[in-house]
């Protein structure tokens, strides 16, 4: 069985992380941290095989550094970056850091359960929109671009929450008409409003609106 730790200071985003998991037979989440402090502390305590840490965690610098202990003080726990920026600089410090793998926050459940099982073989684990981004050399940072009308890219389950939402559903009557838990759910509205860069779902459904991905 693959301990994993979940480093992020935003409960919703851990939850939603955790039920991801939830069904992997050999992958299981042992630990949530939201603080740094409390992932020192638990780090030094209990055995931990993964780490997905957000490198805002609260500040870059703090997840950098927070990652370069984790890798120093505990070679044989790996370490999977699981944040919203996609910047090429930051990615190749994050590695610099000692992490063996990086993933957007909008990563599917299959590239998640994939990071996972690769790091823990030592070995490293760059999905493709990473390596693109890598070999481009530039950020496409999904927040600051979704504002002067660049289209984010939806997951087809994705697309369906937003049109449920722009159907005015709870969660829970989401999380009923698509045979998911409501944690999942608010997983995927964060990685909405991450990916549209608003702050709140009526702005959310403006801007999906004005670029037609709703009517």
């Amino acid at each position: 069985m693959i301990r994993v730790l979940i480093a992020d200071d935003h409960n919703v985003f851990v939850e939603g992380i955790e039920s991801l998991i939830s069904g992997s037979p050999d992958i299981k989440v042992t630990e949530r941290c939201y603080t740094v402090q409390s992932v020192v502390e638990r780090l030094a305590q209990v055995s931990i095989d993964v780490v997905l840490l957000d490198i805002s965690f609260p500040q870059i610098e703090d997840g950098l550094g927070l990652c370069e202990h984790i890798t120093r003080t505990y070679p044989k726990t790996k370490v999977v970056a699981l944040t919203m920026h996609d910047d090429a600089s930051l990615i190749k410090r994050v590695v610099k850091k000692g992490a063996k793998g990086y993933l957007l926050k909008n990563t599917t459940k299959t590239e998640l359960l994939q990071a996972i099982q690769t790091v823990h073989h030592e070995k490293q684990y760059f999905n493709e929109t990473i390596m693109h981004i890598l070999l481009n050399e530039g950020p496409k940072n999904r927040k600051s671009t979704a504002g002067v009308g660049v289209k984010p890219n939806l997951t087809p389950r994705e697309s369906e929450v937003l049109i449920l939402i722009a159907q005015g559903l709870t969660t829970q009557q989401m999380a009923t008409q698509l045979f998911v838990s409501a944690k999942a759910v608010e997983f995927h509205r964060s990685s909405l409003l991450m990916k549209f860069g608003v702050p709140n779902t009526a702005l959310l459904i403006k801007t999906a609106m004005e670029m037609q991905y709703i009517d």
